[in-house]
């Protein structure tokens, strides 16, 4: 894919800014939360539905990772998380550094925010 093709891929906002998928360690009782990054955006969005009739997305499932005795290798749950947030963002067309790029940025914007406040 040249670099047109991959630019084209990138998944952006509302706004025009560029948004990834991250691992934010957010989970509830039935895996990790899918969540997204905005550029210069403080934080992350929990892609947890808009309503109650939407499920949330997750980037991994317990149940894939529990053994016969029900318990969870949440080790392996989290690997498989970032797993596929790296894959999501690099079929996207986001390499690893832009990825990193974007996180510092929302990291940035909530330093800013928490600064000011």
């Amino acid at each position: 894919m040249n670099e047109e093709e991959r630019l084209g891929k990138q998944m952006k906002d509302e706004n025009g800014k560029r948004m990834v998928a991250y691992n934010a360690q957010m989970t509830d009782a039935f895996g990790y939360v899918w969540c997204m990054v905005v550029e210069d955006e403080a934080g992350y969005r929990p892609m947890t539905g808009s309503d109650p009739l939407q499920s949330a997305w997750y980037l991994s499932h317990f149940s894939d990772f529990t053994d016969k005795n029900g318990e969870v290798d949440y080790t392996a749950a989290m690997n498989r998380a970032d797993d596929t947030a790296d894959s999501y963002n690099w079929e996207h067309g986001y390499t690893p550094k832009e990825v990193m790029e974007i996180v510092a940025s929302s990291m940035r914007a909530q330093f800013k925010k928490e600064v000011v406040a």
